[in-house]
């Protein structure tokens, strides 16, 4: 780990700042180390989609049980569609993250069916964080061969620039951005104006969901949902992929998602995950301490940690001790963390926040450093957080959130330092200055 020692002597809590170029540098590194960070093949422009004339069909291929099913009976059972399949183009949008055992069934039981039929498939990513960096084609081809699984920018580089995790209420944001958005781009390009059938792998007990896609057919555009006309549930398509390949497909999901985690039944499965594919869930408990050091409130699992849920199970000593040694190995950082809660007028709550690093160094170093800091500024060191039993993080409170200006209608903030792995740049969202302007007129640090 090559950063640099934290500057002394410390005179000011918050004055005191590590230079922006070292602390970006110790991001740069954690990121690296984590994998966010490589090389990346050359990729296709946008416009090289129009090579071929246009699709009369286009298929959402989620990599997950449904649209396989989908997909793999167009392969095997002429008699279930109404076109050919030079007409077809199957179409992925890559998050990033999904586990090695999702790309080793695709890649055995479904790519060489699709190469030998000569299905056209087009694997794509997003290429930075702003929809202004454009799309990568990863790949598109008639001859599939393998999956393209990480792009240029994925869900993970997103969660650990924000120092956030996935969230399963709102909208789901990583859909959005990582998949209707990147999909939505290509086909427009891919169609060039002409009418398209868009498939869609909602099954038959997601009607909603089938119900609001329908709301955005076009002239051009026209959603089908094959799963819900074949009267097929999950536990159905499940059943097909069985019979068709004598092995159980797994639910299609980036090893951090929350969704998976929702349940018990999706804990339990997530659970064996990790314990055979260690590496693969390291990604997730890193990603989870350094949002719940940052916010307490987030977690993976609603009221509860992952690291937690895994260091309860049994087998999962070997995931735990790969999570140990990497965070021990990372840069670290003390982090200047604010936050404001404005109030909206239909009673929700608008919250921004500001993250600065302060001081870089190793994590015996951060936690000497916090202390010095919690003592300069003359407040004490807390661990942990009361509302969560298993959240062992140190925080120095500057300022805590008063409850009563919020229900008077005035914007309230906190700010406190921690310390975590350097993987959060330093960012403040666009709302938090007015914010903390008008949170300042009421109570002053």
């Amino acid at each position: 780990m090559t950063v640099a020692a934290p500057p002394r002597p410390l005179r000011d809590p918050l004055g005191d700042r590590v230079d922006e170029q070292i602390a970006l540098q110790a991001v740069l590194e954690a990121q690296s180390a984590l994998g966010l960070l490589r090389r990346q093949p050359p990729s296709l422009p946008l416009a090289s989609v129009r090579s071929e004339p246009p699709p009369k069909v286009v298929l959402a291929f989620g990599l997950g049980a449904d649209s396989s099913a989908i997909l793999a009976r167009y392969l095997t059972e002429p008699e279930v569609r109404d076109f050919e399949l030079h007409e077809l183009a199957v179409i992925t949008g890559m998050t990033g993250q999904e586990w090695p055992e999702t790309r080793r069934l695709v890649e055995k039981h479904l790519l060489p069916r699709m190469a030998a039929a000569k299905v056209r498939y087009i694997q794509v990513a997003r290429r930075g964080p702003s929809e202004a960096d454009g799309i990568d084609i990863l790949s598109d081809t008639r001859s599939p061969d393998r999956l393209h699984l990480v792009g240029a920018w994925t869900l993970a580089n997103e969660m650990f620039d924000g120092g956030t995790l996935p969230q399963t209420t709102g909208d789901r944001l990583c859909s959005q951005h990582f998949k209707a958005w990147v999909l939505d781009t290509v086909i427009a390009e891919l169609t060039q104006g002409q009418p398209y059938r868009h498939i869609m792998g909602y099954e038959l007990n997601e009607r909603g969901r089938a119900e609001r896609d329908a709301k955005y057919n076009t002239a051009t555009r026209t959603g089908e949902y094959p799963l819900r006309t074949w009267k097929w549930d999950r536990a159905r398509a499940l059943a097909c992929l069985e019979e068709l390949f004598h092995m159980k497909w797994i639910k299609s999901a980036c090893t951090y998602c929350p969704f998976a985690l929702a349940n018990k039944a999706g804990r339990v499965e997530t659970v064996a995950r990790f314990i055979a594919e260690p590496e693969a869930g390291v990604l997730a408990l890193v990603m989870e301490f350094v949002a719940t050091a940052l916010n307490a409130t987030q977690g993976l699992i609603k009221g509860e940690r992952l690291l937690t849920l895994l260091r309860n199970s049994p087998g999962t000593a070997e995931v735990l001790a790969a999570f140990e040694r990497l965070v021990a190995a990372l840069p670290w950082a003390v982090y200047d963390v604010r936050r404001t809660l404005s109030p909206r007028t239909d009673g929700k709550v608008n919250h921004a926040r500001s993250v600065r690093i302060l001081d870089i160094g190793d994590p015996a170093a951060m936690r000497a450093r916090l202390d010095q800091r919690a003592h300069v500024a003359g407040v004490p060191l807390t661990v942990g957080d009361v509302r969560f039993p298993d959240d062992t993080h140190p925080r120095a409170w500057l300022r805590h959130r008063e409850p009563l200006l919020l229900a008077d209608g005035k914007t309230t903030a906190e700010q406190f330092l921690t310390i975590a792995p350097a993987t959060a740049i330093n960012k403040t969202g666009p709302a938090f200055p007015n914010a903390w302007a008008a949170a300042a007129q009421f109570h002053m640090f």
